[in-house]
């Protein structure tokens, strides 16, 4: 993923924009950009939430300072916290704090369902890519152990016999010229079948790249974090 410049016009002001750079480069964010002169927004993939760029605040909530929506957050797509986890103490708490408001102003609880099922649907997606990066490996790896190189002691046994005929007289060599053709070859088909094997295995880490690539998509996973998604 490229480096999120410092001075780009949908970060919002310090000391909020630090710690998404930071959320990012930790692998817990990445940024989707949605087309020209539409903010782009700051996805937690492996959490759920989506929250619009600009919108974005570092901000204390009942589990400590976060990364939550500042404003409205009623779109569709959009989430006021980051995670389920945050989205459920904020309900709970709300619910504990203020009995009233689930009859007063129940779209507030109303919202922060949607955003909890709109999360979890989201989780489940990227378990289901997670599944089928899961049975590519596995194909990859059925595939790899097919392969097989040549016995690595042939090549040994096959130069110590031409060994021996180079040493014999030089009036003997003549003689056994077709034999020394024939190990010499058995000297290039073991090179051929090691060059084939390592192809072959080449292609298949390659594959295993682009899998690789394809599942990580924007997200940084150069850190490693214990909570990177």
């Amino acid at each position: 993923m490229d480096k999120i410049p410092l001075d780009n016009k949908w970060l919002p002001p310090s000391p909020h924009r630090e710690e998404i750079l930071k959320a990012i480069e930790e692998g817990q964010a990445y940024i989707e950009e949605r087309g020209h002169n539409i903010p782009p927004l700051l996805v937690f993939e492996d959490e759920g939430g989506v929250i619009e760029l600009p919108t974005v605040r570092y901000l204390m909530t009942r589990r400590g300072m976060q990364l939550v929506a500042a404003g409205d957050t009623s779109s569709s797509d959009q989430t006021k916290h980051h995670d389920v986890c945050g989205t459920v103490d904020e309900l709970k708490g709300l619910a504990r704090e203020q009995p009233d408001l689930p009859h007063s102003n129940p779209a507030i609880f109303s919202q922060l369902l949607d955003d909890a099922c709109y999360m979890i649907s989201r989780m489940q997606r990227r378990l289901k890519n997670y599944e089928e990066f899961r049975a590519e490996m596995a194909a990859l790896c059925k595939r790899m152990t097919a392969i097989e190189g040549p016995d690595p002691n042939v090549e040994v046994k096959i130069a110590d016999e031409i060994r021996v005929i180079l040493r014999d007289s030089k009036e003997s060599i003549p003689l056994r010229i077709d034999e020394l053709d024939e190990l010499a070859e058995g000297v290039r088909n073991i090179a051929s079948r090691l060059e084939s094997c390592l192809s072959t295995y080449k292609k298949a880490a390659i594959e295993v790249n682009a899998c690789y690539e394809a599942i990580k998509g924007g997200r940084n996973w150069k850190t490693k974090e214990p909570n990177a998604s």
